[in-house]
């Protein structure tokens, strides 16, 4: 009787604890001709939640995927205490980097339920601090000091998306506009500002 209840208690604590995962529906990056780095972010969330980010890894925005917008807008007074939890929607708790994390830039989206954002640190030598490195399981890379020919600070690739530009073999009135972006799927896109 007692191994009945422990599984049975078991179970709904697995049961909860997978109810609060959440899971990356779709990912959207916009990058730039004119600048370095990701410009924005636009994830849904379980199809359910939209969330918008800025450049700095600040929330902008959250809104139902359904269109009606949600509770929670970016309030710069209570952000500036990086240390605390807020909730967006769903009781989903958000956390940014702070005090306590001595290596990583401060004030940047550390997580959304338990969708983790990490950033180039102060072990990335070889990389801008502060650039975002991944987001939950998709991986970002930039040109670095390594590719000589290339603009550095420039996205590389964002999940299996593959971004290319004029490099310094292509002359020097297009260096470092984009070429190409190979690899966009339902699933992770990266995109330009409209010109």
């Amino acid at each position: 009787m007692k191994t009945k209840k422990a599984l049975l208690c078991a179970l709904l604590i697995c049961c909860g604890f997978y109810s609060q995962a959440q899971t990356i529906t779709s990912a959207r990056f916009r990058i730039s001709d004119h600048s370095t780095g990701i410009r924005s972010i636009e994830l849904v969330l379980d199809n359910t939640i939209l969330v918008g980010i800025n450049e700095e890894g600040r929330i902008d925005y959250t809104e139902f995927v359904s269109g009606k917008v949600s509770d929670y807008h970016a309030n710069p007074d209570l952000e500036r205490n990086y240390g605390q939890e807020t909730t967006i929607i769903g009781n989903l708790p958000v956390r940014y980097y702070d005090n306590f994390d001595i290596h990583d830039p401060k004030g940047k989206l550390k997580s959304i339920g338990n969708i983790q954002f990490k950033y180039n640190n102060t072990f990335d030598i070889h990389e801008q601090f502060g650039s975002l490195k991944s987001v939950g399981n998709i991986q970002i890379s930039y040109y670095n000091t390594f590719d000589i020919h290339d603009p550095q600070g420039k996205v590389k690739s964002i999940g299996n998306v593959q971004i290319k530009y004029f490099n310094k073999f292509d002359g020097t009135d297009q260096f470092g506009r984009i070429k190409s972006i190979e690899g966009n799927t339902n699933a992770v896109s990266v995109i330009t500002p409209r010109k």
